[in-house]
């Protein structure tokens, strides 16, 4: 059975992480595992006497929280559980997933770290540059409908981008969501736009073909590109937004300029399709 790997520290947003990653698996049909790295930190209210470094406290706790949300979740034969894992966070939240070959991460933007909130948490970022299946990241402050209604898709000129359509095809599909494609043009070349152009509109015939409803298509372009998506996700009453990321198990600042961007503004959740390079 597929499975959905779900990073829990008992912050906030992890909390809230759960509860969307539960309407997936009941949705996929998939197994739900929760993953618990130790840390000593701030957490949600109701956890804050969590001692992390004893193993049955954590084990009573977990049992605590699975017994809350078991109502919820009611996958057919389906298993939902947790892992305790030690070690550096990120690093353990990947390796289960690879040993789970889950299909998806749903975790929190920020946890008990008491990073700041303009910034995308240290351990959210490692896991969406290097993860290897799709990785939805949520916000406690995010506005949106858990049946995703409407999905966002940026559309550029790379490979990566054009690679992330049919697992845009297959979200959709799965929630009967219509998508939105928003063609970002970074250059003020005049034959740039218009191969963006060309490239929404190829976007959205293969949608269509697909049973999907395109609802809109747009391009937009210049210095404030990145502002003017966000903006344009919140116009559109966004669900979801889905954007590639090539994992190369390096931190470098090619992610930063749009997919932080993203992460940190976007008023929906953000999920990102892992592309491998050729």
């Amino acid at each position: 059975m597929k499975k959905i790997i779900v990073p829990l520290d008992f912050s906030e947003t992890s909390l809230c992480a759960l509860k969307t990653a539960i309407t997936i698996a009941n949705k996929l049909q998939a197994d739900l595992s929760i993953v618990y790295v130790a840390q000593k930190e701030k957490y949600a209210k109701g956890y804050e006497q969590l001692d992390a470094t004893s193993g049955q406290g954590i084990t009573a706790l977990l049992d605590k929280l699975l017994l809350e949300h078991r109502q919820e979740y009611y996958v057919a034969g389906g298993k939902m559980d947790y892992k305790v894992r030690t070690g550096i966070v990120y690093e353990e939240i990947i390796g289960q997933s690879k040993y789970d070959d889950a299909v998806m991460i749903v975790m929190g933007s920020h946890g008990v770290s008491g990073i700041m909130k303009s910034w995308i948490g240290g351990n959210a970022y490692r896991v969406l540059c290097t993860a290897q299946c799709p990785v939805l990241v949520i916000r406690p402050d995010m506005q949106y409908s858990e049946r995703f209604n409407r999905v966002v898709v940026p559309v550029e000129l790379s490979k990566a981008s054009r690679y992330k359509i049919p697992a845009v095809g297959g979200v959709c599909k799965l929630f009967g969501a219509k998508a939105t494609l928003i063609g970002v043009r970074r250059s003020g070349i005049r034959a740039i736009f218009n191969r963006i152009t060309t490239s929404v509109h190829q976007v959205e015939k293969f949608l269509v073909s697909k049973g999907i409803e395109v609802e809109k298509t747009t391009v937009l372009s210049g210095s404030d590109v990145n502002e003017q998506f966000i903006e344009a996700i919140q116009l559109q009453d966004a669900d979801l937004v889905m954007i590639d990321v090539t994992p190369s198990g390096l931190l470098t600042d090619r992610f930063r300029p749009f997919l932080i961007t993203l992460v940190n503004s976007s008023k929906c959740p953000v999920m990102a399709i892992p592309i491998k390079e050729e």
